[in-house]
């Protein structure tokens, strides 16, 4: 049977939380019984979600998220240390756990600047950006800093009209181009990557104009007029229908798009 928490030691994660006022004997005698259960009903919890989870589990996991590997962090933090001679769970947990929070952070960032182009993905240049305005930032204003950077940048943009595609459009001309029928799942993935292509093509058409690469304007311009006149989307279906030859499907599936690479 293991031992329970010391009521000193209780009380020392009690300031660690902001408690600065003292706790009486009595007090940290009740705080441990009623930390031992609410341990037990977590712990029974995440047992029963553990195994909903996977039944064939043998070991306590958290059901509700994946973590950063512990033994991974506290071995690169080992290899960082320098004044102490070794890295205790504590120090592994909080390091995870503000890990993931920076994590969060610059995701939320990056998934906001994406948005505010109208792309399903986050791109490099979304995560470059966010990063660049962070250099500068509070913690307060990291997501602010980042979306004003980017409606700087698009204040000033072409903006070209692209075809605005609708799942009606996208099955006419499945058919057109294919002849085949083509899954909901992967229509919804092929207008995501039309307009992600059509954003990247308006950033490197921006990026070329402000230096002046007259070679690469052209190239842009060349691209931009392939995607007016379905070029673009002639060759993805094409593609894809050929991968759904190989194996034999009269339907392009979800699978059959996501395998083309639409920037090649």
């Amino acid at each position: 049977m293991s031992k329970p928490w010391a009521t000193f030691h209780v009380s020392e994660v009690a300031k660690g939380v902001g408690i600065d006022l003292r706790i009486s004997g009595e007090v940290k005698e009740s705080l441990v019984s009623l930390l031992q259960s609410k341990l037990k009903e977590i712990t029974r919890n995440m047992e029963a979600k553990t195994l909903d989870k996977d039944p064939n589990r043998k070991t306590l996991d958290d059901p509700s998220r994946t973590r950063l590997g512990f033994n991974r962090t506290r071995g690169l933090m080992i290899d960082e240390i320098v004044n102490v001679e070794s890295v205790s769970s504590a120090a592994v947990v909080a390091a995870n756990e503000e890990l993931e929070d920076y994590l969060r952070s610059i995701l939320i960032s990056a998934s906001e600047v994406a948005s505010s182009e109208k792309v399903g993905t986050i791109k490099q240049r979304h995560l470059d950006l966010v990063l660049s305005s962070s250099e500068t930032r509070n913690d307060s204003n990291f997501i602010d800093t980042a979306e004003n950077a980017n409606k700087e940048f698009h204040n000033d943009s072409l903006h070209p009209k692209f075809e605005v595609l609708t799942s009606v459009s996208i099955r006419n001309l499945v058919k057109q181009f294919s002849g085949k029928k083509m899954e909901n799942d992967a229509i919804d993935e092929l207008v995501l990557l039309y307009y992600d292509y059509a954003s990247d093509i308006e950033y490197n058409l921006q990026k070329h104009i402000n230096r002046g690469d007259v070679d690469r304007i052209r190239e842009s311009y060349q691209k931009f007029e392939q995607l007016m006149m379905l070029g673009w989307m002639r060759r993805v279906l094409k593609i894809a229908s050929e991968k759904a030859d190989a194996q034999g499907s009269s339907i392009i599936r979800l699978d059959h798009i996501v395998a083309v690479d639409p920037w090649s």
